[in-house]
């Protein structure tokens, strides 16, 4: 009796590797639609609707803090934080835009030029940033102003001085192009590896012999490739598993199986046994009939073609007619897959090696 339980099956990793190996264009198909997708959406984002490329501009200040004369310590430094409080307050963006010769917001000011203590607390930068050079240089100037004034102000700084003041230019964007396109590659890598192994699952196709007789729990006697070859185990596998059988029945899952050509291969195997071809059970309802009256049937099963709940079906409606399938047969298969998977060109090669 068939049993079949798809939720205990192992998933055949080699098998599945051997697959992918057959379907590589799959695979890079897929890497290539993810690299494409996923750099092109990044590169029209962040390049083609990134907007107009702003000017920016660097100075740099010296900070010569005092002494406090209570402990004749050193003053504590100002952080980067601080800086921007000191130079964003109410009062001192008003004299800055007092001071500007291009009128713009109070807002957009603020929103231009940040103070930034890079590495050395002792130095800070103003950079600036505007769509348009001029009111770069424009602020940088009324922000130097600024920081000069916050180190009058503040007792805690003794002098604040002009180090070194730049030019206005186009700032470079920061544009990760070549990585957004290597995430798209592996994510369509392992993305396309996913569909394959869920195709794989729901086809439920029969690949190798091993798959067909660990699903159905029924003999399998061997295979016969795409090119008509019968495997080297079919004619004593078949020797045993029909013996004292002479009158077998030959039917098929699939109903456009040339099974004439198929029953005429396994005529001259030893056994002296009569193998007649009797339509599949989905092309002629009828031919249940036909095979309750033959001592053993062999059932043939089309590679990578017949279903699962294909397989399955036939099965069920043969059982309910009181056929027994003793034995099954892939039909159309792909020898060297099967050899591949078995290993036996790599154990052969290995073992001549070795000896």
């Amino acid at each position: 009796m068939w049993q079949c339980d798809y939720g205990k099956e192992p998933f055949d990793m080699r098998l599945f590797v051997l697959l992918c190996a057959r379907r590589l264009w799959v695979v890079l198909a897929g890497i290539l639609a993810g690299l494409v997708l996923t750099g092109g959406i990044y590169y029209v984002k962040n390049v083609t609707l990134g907007g107009i490329i702003p000017y920016t501009m660097d100075s740099k200040y010296y900070l010569e803090y005092a002494v406090d004369p209570s402990d004749q310590q050193t003053a504590s430094y100002f952080a980067s934080y601080t800086w921007n409080d000191f130079l964003k307050t109410e009062d001192m963006v008003e004299k800055m835009l007092a001071s500007l010769e291009i009128p713009m917001t109070a807002q957009e000011l603020v929103d231009s030029f940040e103070a930034e203590l890079v590495s050395d607390l002792r130095i800070c930068y103003i950079h600036t940033t505007s769509e348009d050079a001029e009111k770069v240089k424009e602020i940088d100037r009324v922000a130097g102003e600024a920081i000069i004034a916050v180190g009058e102000r503040q007792w805690e700084l003794e002098e604040v001085s002009l180090l070194d003041r730049g030019t206005p230019h186009l700032a470079t964007p920061d544009l990760r192009t070549l990585r957004a396109c290597v995430l798209g590659a592996v994510l369509g890598f392992f993305f396309t590896l996913f569909g394959l192994g869920l195709w794989v699952m729901l086809e439920e196709r029969v690949q190798v012999p091993g798959t067909l007789a660990r699903r159905y729990a029924i003999p399998v006697a061997g295979y016969v490739s795409d090119r008509g070859m019968l495997s080297e185990e079919l004619e004593s596998q078949l020797d045993y598993l029909l013996r004292g059988k002479s009158d077998i029945a030959v039917t098929a899952v699939n109903g456009e199986l040339d099974l004439g050509s198929i029953t005429k291969a396994l005529q001259p195997l030893k056994g002296q046994r009569e193998y007649t071809a009797v339509p599949s059970l989905y092309q002629a309802p009828e031919a249940g009939d036909a095979l309750r009256g033959r001592e053993a049937v062999l059932l043939l099963v089309q590679a990578d073609c017949d279903r699962g709940k294909t397989i399955e079906e036939i099965l069920r409606q043969l059982g309910q007619l009181g056929v027994t399938v003793d034995a099954m047969i892939l039909t159309q298969a792909d020898r060297r897959l099967i050899r591949q998977h078995q290993g036996i060109g790599h154990r052969e090669s290995g073992c001549a090696e070795r000896g």
